[in-house]
């Protein structure tokens, strides 16, 4: 029972809850309220309070470092892992032997049809 309460009550779990209820309350008491107030001096000291916590905040979660974690992927499987590698290589294209050696038309004389249709 010891080692559990240890465990829940242990600064690495117990510091974020109050961190947080602390962030809560600094907004809620001090820095909305003195937004609202017609004072400028007021309005601005309440913002930078607000700034200030914010940065706190940032820096508190280290979510710099979170963002790492997402943007690091390990390699892992794929079903390319698994082909053989002379299948991935691209293909040659043959050429039709119908159409003969393309490159002796020129294509400056127009395109005459040599072939006519077959009638009933």
């Amino acid at each position: 029972m010891k080692e559990l309460l240890k465990k829940v009550f242990s600064v690495k779990t117990s510091s974020p809850v109050f961190i947080g209820f602390g962030t809560f309350a600094i907004f809620t008491f001090i820095v909305f309220p003195g937004l609202t107030v017609t004072n400028t001096i007021l309005n601005i000291l309440s913002a930078l309070i607000g700034i200030f916590t914010l940065t706190f905040i940032f820096y508190y979660l280290k979510i710099d470092k979170m963002y790492e974690n997402f943007t690091h992927v390990e390699p892992g499987e794929t079903e390319l892992d698994y082909i053989n590698p002379e299948e991935l290589k691209p293909k040659t294209k043959k050429n039709n032997p119908k159409w003969g050696n393309l490159e002796k038309y020129d294509d400056s004389k127009p395109f005459v049809k040599t072939r006519s249709k077959k009638t009933k």
